[in-house]
């Protein structure tokens, strides 16, 4: 039985993982009695298995600061480009747009207590959201929502498909990702049928793309994604 010296909570199957806080699980009562905080309250390891991430996490930190801060910089440069040298067409919004959103993916990817599912529903969030400002930026001509949105759709449920490959052991834990997805894209589909916005084959196609991928997780996964939307949902 593994225990996490964060969460408090035991594993009574052979994770390696937590699964709520993502953290290595250990083994060992004596380690978990002594487990101490750090200076931010986070219970630390004394295990010898795993080696010390601390400084490599002070590493990475320092990195992601030094990539915002050049990412300010070269926002302000392009604003100031753009304004003397600009002959009617901005472009310097689009390049902070797509700086920010660098940024963003660095300091929530990176960050603690940070599922690979939470990850991808955020991002996909985000990347839906930046495409659409992006379309908007450069005289909304709607290939965000006809194409890019679509594409977007259907290559994250492949990209589960690979991940529950990889990761068999605890492959159900993405059914929530393709549930997302699926929801995402089925009203995307009925906002275009209700006339909303106009589309192309492509959102139908990512709908069904979706649709099926999680129907067959669902009809192959039985007791196991039943456990884990249950888990989920709190049913």
């Amino acid at each position: 039985m593994a225990k996490c010296i964060r969460c408090k909570i035991q594993i009574d199957d052979d994770s390696m993982m937590c699964p709520l806080c993502d953290g290595v699980l250990v083994r060992d009562d004596v380690e978990y009695e002594n487990a101490i905080k750090d200076k931010n309250g986070i219970y630390i390891s004394r295990s010898t298995t795993y080696p010390d991430v601390a400084p490599t996490l002070r590493r990475m930190k320092f990195f992601i600061k030094l990539a915002i801060f050049l990412a300010a910089v070269a926002a302000v440069l392009a604003l100031v480009i753009d304004y003397y040298t600009s002959n009617g067409v901005s472009w310097s919004p689009i390049v902070g747009l797509v700086l920010a959103y660098g940024c963003f993916t660095l300091v929530y990817s990176f960050s603690t207590q940070r599922t690979l599912q939470r990850i991808i529903h955020v991002q996909t969030i985000l990347a839906i959201v930046s495409m659409v400002a992006l379309d908007y930026l450069l005289g909304h001509r709607g290939w965000a929502i006809k194409y890019a949105i679509p594409i977007t759709l259907m290559a994250i449920p492949v990209g589960v498909v690979v991940l529950m490959i990889i990761n068999v052991e605890n492959w159900q834990s993405y059914i929530m990702t393709e549930i997302t997805v699926t929801v995402v894209s089925v009203i995307l589909l009925i906002l275009a049928i209700c006339g909303v916005f106009k589309s192309t084959i492509l959102l139908l196609i990512a709908a069904l793309v979706s649709g099926i991928i999680l129907t067959g997780t669902i009809l192959f996964g039985s007791r196991l994604v039943s456990d884990e939307i249950k888990r989920r949902f709190r049913v």
